[in-house]
């Protein structure tokens, strides 16, 4: 019989003690069940890693991750994000056992069960630990809805596109020189370099 050395204090101390793959996050010092992405939402957060890794190896820009990789933002949250990156200076962010603090961006690709957990309850905590930029896609409208943090609130933007265009042009500020068309998040294009704006 095993004993616990020292009593969790928290819902992140439990999680701790989970055992490996669980499906399980923690907002708000609450657990929240994660369920199995289906195959559609699995195309499109490749397609985004994909993208957004290519371009920040090709420009020694930082870390993209996708999940399952953990996020720890203060005490009571341990989250996953679908994909995020951490830039160059921050690197000390990664540890071993997860990443501790914000990463620079974050993006979400919303289930139709769970659209409460990112639409909500990851944003606000998103907000609050200093995302910079927040990216929530729709698969089944193709929206994308962008958040850019200016000073402790995230200021939103939305942009819609019908089923295969791709005109919609999206800034990613914090990857300088890159510019995103959200609608290859959907249709594989990848990133346009050399574009400033």
């Amino acid at each position: 019989m095993s004993v616990l050395l020292n009593k969790p204090k928290t819902m992140v101390d439990i999680y701790r003690l989970l055992p490996e793959g669980t499906p399980i996050e923690v907002i708000r010092n609450r657990f929240y069940m994660s369920p199995s992405p289906n195959f559609n939402h699995f195309e499109v957060a490749k397609s985004i890693f994909k993208a957004l890794d290519a371009f920040a190896e090709e420009n020694n820009a930082g870390t993209v991750c996708y999940a399952p990789v953990d996020v720890f933002l203060g005490d009571n949250n341990a989250v996953q994000p679908d994909v995020f990156f951490i830039s160059k200076e921050n690197q000390n962010l990664i540890n071993a056992d997860g990443v501790y603090g914000a990463p620079d961006i974050v993006v979400e690709v919303l289930l139709p069960k769970n659209k409460n957990a990112d639409l909500v309850k990851k944003k606000a905590e998103y907000e609050k630990f200093g995302v910079k930029e927040y990216f929530i896609v729709e698969p089944s409208d193709k929206a994308v809805i962008t958040y850019y943090l200016q000073g402790e609130k995230y200021i939103e933007k939305k942009s819609y596109w019908p089923a295969g265009k791709q005109t919609v042009e999206e800034n990613i500020p914090l990857l300088a020189g890159a510019m995103v068309w959200p609608a290859s998040f959907f249709w594989g294009r990848t990133i346009a370099k050399n574009l400033l704006w």
